[in-house]
């Protein structure tokens, strides 16, 4: 399983001009967009609006964590289920090894405050428990590029060791949390389906009531569809309704029932893609 996470998804980038990711640069999304895409496009970060830019075409593909092994699902899953018409092209799960960044002057028993971001600080909580119990932990966006701004010997940030190289930073720990317990899945948005492989993974998108979900359960079932993931997320709307992003084996082009699946009212198929673990 680890060497299957160092796999990249071969991605067809005829027509990809310009993909964005969940910025600033030196984050978690930032590197993986520049291991999917390298310099073959134009990568462009957005703090916000990046699922806009999508669906209006100024960028060809989109990049975005959307599950993780110690958090579960990130914010952006349920940004992504509120898309019109998301088309999920590609999967990337990556173990993650987490940086303690800081500025030059600083040392590991200078810092008062940590930063990260919210599923950082939640990835990290462990090890800051055992190494760095009493300092202040905040939760930001953007944290390399704030340490950088600020210039302070007290604060320092987790990410990726790519934002110490962009903002002339040190690193202070690096190897914090790397483990197959610590993987992040990335989707990437975009415009046309993959072609099937023959290990494939089909994502589906699933509102219903508490009062019919065994009924669609059940369907799966008696197609013989095998489920891999099921992550429940709110609808913000009622108590008794729920909505379900669900990962299936194989592919929609060559598995008639996931095609059948799409036919029924409150399910439509976010993706399908090879699957990389």
């Amino acid at each position: 399983m680890n060497e299957q996470f160092k796999q990249l998804p071969a991605i067809d980038i005829s027509g990809i001009k310009r993909a964005g990711y969940i910025g600033p640069e030196g984050t978690w999304t930032h590197q993986a967009t520049l291991d999917l895409f390298g310099d073959q496009v134009e990568l462009v970060p957005f703090s916000d609006g990046l699922f806009e830019a999508y669906e209006n075409g100024f960028v060809d593909v989109a990049c975005a964590p959307a599950t993780t092994s110690l958090v579960g699902t990130t914010p952006y899953l349920d940004q992504i289920l509120s898309l019109r018409s998301p088309k999920i092209i590609a999967e990337y799960p990556k173990v993650l090894s987490y940086s303690l960044i800081a500025s030059k002057d600083a040392s590991f028993s200078t810092i008062t405050k940590v930063m990260g971001h919210p599923v950082a600080l939640q990835e990290v909580a462990a090890w800051l428990d055992e190494n760095m119990p009493n300092v202040e932990r905040e939760s930001r966006m953007g944290t390399t590029s704030f340490v950088a701004e600020q210039k302070a010997a007290s604060i320092a940030a987790f990410g990726p060791a790519l934002g110490a190289k962009l903002y002339n930073l040190q690193i202070l720990r690096t190897g914090i949390e790397e483990g197959l317990h610590n993987v992040t899945r990335w989707w990437v948005l975009g415009r046309k389906t993959a072609a099937p492989t023959g290990f494939d993974r089909t994502t589906l998108h699933l509102r219903v009531s508490e009062q019919n979900l065994s009924y669609v359960l059940n369907m799966f079932s008696k197609e013989d569809l095998v489920v891999l993931n099921i992550y429940e997320r709110p609808t913000c709307e009622r108590l008794d309704t729920h909505q379900y992003a669900i990962d299936v084996a194989g592919h929609v082009s060559t598995h008639p029932a996931l095609a059948a699946l799409a036919t029924i009212d409150g399910i439509r198929i976010l993706g399908s893609y090879p699957r990389l673990y």
